[in-house]
């Protein structure tokens, strides 16, 4: 329950919306962007807008799988620790 008034409150939906459709004018071409979605309700909404963005040919690839750090960087990322 406090999530939901939270994301209420803070508008996050409304500030994700604004941010997914002003984030093709912010990335030069060929540029990448990584979004960590920290609830289903974000998750979803991202992955909509990126695939209408390929859809429509805002953006020419999108994973469709979450990317995860393999036994490679998880060693590398420790040992700065």
């Amino acid at each position: 329950m406090f999530q939901a008034i939270r994301i209420a409150v803070n508008d996050e939906f409304g500030a994700l919306g604004l941010f997914l459709r002003e984030l093709p004018g912010c990335l030069k071409p060929g540029g990448c962007v990584g979004i960590l979605a920290f609830h289903s309700g974000e998750d979803r909404r991202v992955k909509h807008a990126f695939r209408e963005g390929v859809r429509t040919g805002i953006y020419s690839a999108a994973n469709d799988e979450i990317v995860r750090a393999g036994p490679e960087e998880r060693r590398a990322n420790n040992a700065r620790a």
